[in-house]
């Protein structure tokens, strides 16, 4: 559509093919990992001198590159870290991608003109928490998947902050950056890089009364996402960026994602509308889904509608059903409702459950006969049964069409390259030159020119043009050339114009390529206090408090309890003598955030005393101006020194730190915060380990934590800076 600013098509790239599949099948940008500090660490990612190649090679055809640094840091890391961001910086790195807030402020410190980008890690989920992130120099901010459209618009209506948001592949199901449920199973932390998906594997679940509800399905498991329906809505919302989630996943997967994507995004801008074809549909499905593709959370959605609780893993397409096995072999016959090919990968499943815990029967096709109403395939191992469906799993066609986009093209340029940029060129001719400018769509422009003998005869621009048109191998097509009114009188070999044009598209590439100067960076470790400044005991509700409250606590540590601000107002005459500070949840959004602004006057009078602890850096937006002393909570993730220093300069003293330091012996610490509402209120895992989910009075967001902790034994409490604190 005319006039238009036209929306940043943003694909993962966990390795080079990804990266070329990306870049040939139409992402405006890419966002990859380096060596080190990222969130996807299993990820192919990039050495140095790899990265430095990709960037080139996506610069050369009008991509930009975003590196990812989006995992907490500790203060033995906060150094190196700074100093690989300034390798990127002088790489010529678009943008960096950041979780630990300490190491952004350092790079905006020391390199101020380095884009910084705010990763959904940060759990921005307000126009509130996108204010505080541009206080802090971030010029992106990467929303929370949980938003609907409505929130999305109102926030891209009221900022000129870039916003960013995810259209299409995993969600996870807890809010980004708040997750410890794989830390507290398998010590490996998803805000360190090292996530192990537990949301993904199998549970018993029960009721609040502790009666089964079902048992071995996949309650945490939300479906995949897909905004392919809505692009249009986003693009007219004001969001600069649709992100395809996916660092993980194959060359094939990011290229029909993006390419499919890119079709209608382009569709929709010529056009002012299009319509998602059944094959499109089909070809997303295809490549990966998980029970099917969502889009309920844009809807303003967070139900059953939005899981897979059967199947956590890629669920296929269904195309057929079991009529019988030949008998003595691994053969079957089957109907069809689907094209099958030889090649393809299938599974077939039980039709409305499992046959007594058999195993999903799978294998390629590989042999495949077409009767008259049936079809004979096989060579499959295992049971199956009459009515048993069968999903294709992958299909041959599709993975080697769309290996053929990228297959053969390497970073240094070599290969057959499909995508091209439109660049247009203007010749001009004065005192037997000639000269050739190239304008590329980013705003930069090179010239090369050409002395040349006078003539008698006029150029022929015919045959010029045709010359400067093969632009062969190169990154580049031309749009558009302009001539002088007048007649050339030069005299031009064809060997001196393929000379211009060559010279010409080979400067405009090393002018797209961009390096800036190393920066002089400066950093100074900080040190954690050596003693504790309180001990806190942390509830998640009022009769917790009342049950816990009396108990004696032997230390000589100021003891704090710290309730939720809901308790807090209700029971404010009972409290306010008392050392009890209220909190915020690190998700307000929704009741809990309504009621804060709705009663913020009666608030701020109550706390004016005892401070309020906030867990989201959108309260700080929220509070700022107030007169309230603030304390950090778990959700800011200050998991060092120079993050807990930075918030100082926020107005908040005193820092929880970040949950990443904590271990059974803190007890009930949250391991989980929901958009999602949960029937089930009671997990068993693998090892008998229960976890529990509940709602707190006034929210509408669910946690979960562990069903039990041991008692409080001080020599078991871990602490974090200034705080001990135990969760009840």
């Amino acid at each position: 559509m005319y006039g238009k600013k036209r929306i940043e098509l943003l694909a993962p790239a966990g390795g080079i093919e990804q990266l070329i599949s990306a870049v040939e099948n139409g992402a405006d940008a890419v966002y990859l990992g380096g060596r080190v500090f990222n969130a996807r660490m299993k990820a192919g990612n990039f050495d140095d001198d790899t990265l430095v190649k990709a960037v080139d090679f996506a610069h050369k055809r009008g991509v930009e590159v975003h590196v990812t640094m989006n995992i907490l840091l500790s203060d033995d890391e906060l150094g190196e870290a700074l100093d690989y961001a300034g390798f990127l910086y002088e790489a010529g790195v678009d943008a960096v991608i950041v979780q630990d807030l300490g190491l952004a402020s350092l790079i905006h410190k020391n390199m101020p003109d380095f884009p910084l980008h705010l990763s959904t890690q940060g759990t921005v989920y307000s126009l509130d928490g996108v204010k505080t992130a541009e206080r802090m120099g971030f010029s992106r901010v990467v929303l929370s998947r949980e938003l609907s459209y409505e929130d999305i618009k109102y926030i891209c209506s009221n900022t000129d902050v870039e916003i960013e948001t995810f259209i299409h592949g995993a969600i996870c199901i807890c809010y980004s950056g708040q997750c410890q449920l794989s830390r507290y199973f398998g010590k490996r932390s998803g805000n360190r890089g090292e996530c192990a998906q537990p949301c993904r594997l199998k549970y018993d679940s029960f009721d609040e009364d502790e009666k089964l509800i079902e048992r071995g399905t996949h309650p945490l498991s939300p479906k995949d996402q897909s905004l392919i329906d809505h692009l249009g809505e986003l693009a007219e919302a004001g969001v600069t960026s649709l992100k395809i989630e996916g660092r993980m996943k194959s060359a094939e997967y990011v290229g029909i994602v993006a390419g499919i994507y890119r079709k209608y995004l382009d569709e929709y801008y010529e056009k002012g509308h299009y319509v998602v074809s059944r094959e499109d549909r089909e070809a997303l499905e295809q490549i990966f889904n998980r029970g099917g593709l969502t889009d309920e959370y844009f809807k303003g959605n967070s139900d059953d509608r939005l899981m897979s609780k059967d199947i956590p893993k890629h669920s296929g397409v269904l195309i057929g059903e079991v009529e019988r096995r030949v008998k003595g072999s691994g053969l079957i016959d089957i109907k069809l409702f689907k094209e099958l090919s030889l090649g393809d990968g299938i599974e077939i499943r039980p039709r409305g459950g499992k046959h007594d815990g058999q195993k999903f029967v799978g294998n390629i096709v590989t042999y495949y006969e077409k009767e008259e109403k049936l079809v004979r395939i096989g060579d499959l191992k295992g049971r199956v049964h009459k009515g048993d469906l069968i999903y294709r799993i992958s299909g041959k066609e599709q993975l080697e069409g769309i290996r053929r986009s990228y297959k053969g093209i390497s970073l240094d340029g070599t290969g057959k390259e499909r995508r091209k940029t439109l660049i247009d060129i203007e010749v001009t001719a004065e005192d037997e030159k000639i000269k050739v400018r190239a304008k590329h769509p980013k705003g930069i422009f090179c010239e090369v020119e050409l002395d040349a003998a006078g003539s008698d005869r006029k150029l022929n621009i015919e045959k010029f043009e045709v010359s400067m048109r093969k632009t062969g191998n190169t990154p580049f097509e031309i749009a558009n050339m302009k001539f002088p009114k007048e007649d050339i009188y030069i005299d031009l070999k064809v060997s001196e114009m393929n000379g211009l044009r060559r010279n010409l598209l080979e400067k405009l590439q090393e002018a797209l390529v961009l390096r800036r100067k190393r920066a002089d960076m400066k950093y100074s470790r900080r040190t954690a206090p050596a003693t504790p400044r309180r001990f806190e005991r942390y509830y998640y509700n009022w009769e917790s408090y009342r049950k816990h409250r009396d108990e004696e606590i032997p230390t000589e540590l100021p003891v704090y309890d710290i309730i939720p601000i809901i308790d807090f107002e209700e029971h404010f005459e009972e409290v306010k003598d008392k050392n009890v500070i209220p909190y915020i949840s690190n998700v307000a959004k929704g009741k809990e955030e309504i009621y804060i602004k709705d009663n913020l006057k009666r608030i701020c009078d109550h706390c004016k005393d005892c401070g309020i602890y906030v867990g989201n850096i959108s309260l700080i937006e929220i509070f700022r101006g107030k007169g309230i002393r603030l304390y950090g909570d778990y959700g800011l993730n200050a998991y060092n020194e120079e993050t807990k220093n930075y918030f100082k300069s926020f107005g908040i003293d005193i820092c929880a730190g970040s949950l990443e330091k904590m271990d059974a012996g803190n007890g009930r610490y949250p391991l989980m915060i929901m958009e999602h509402g949960m029937k089930e209120k009671l997990l068993r895992g693998k090892m008998d380990r229960e976890i529990e989910t509940f709602v707190r009075k006034g929210t509408d967001k669910t946690i979960v934590a562990a069903k039990k902790a041991g008692g409080l034994k001080l020599n078991k409490i871990r602490r974090d800076g200034d705080i001990v604190r135990y969760y009840f």
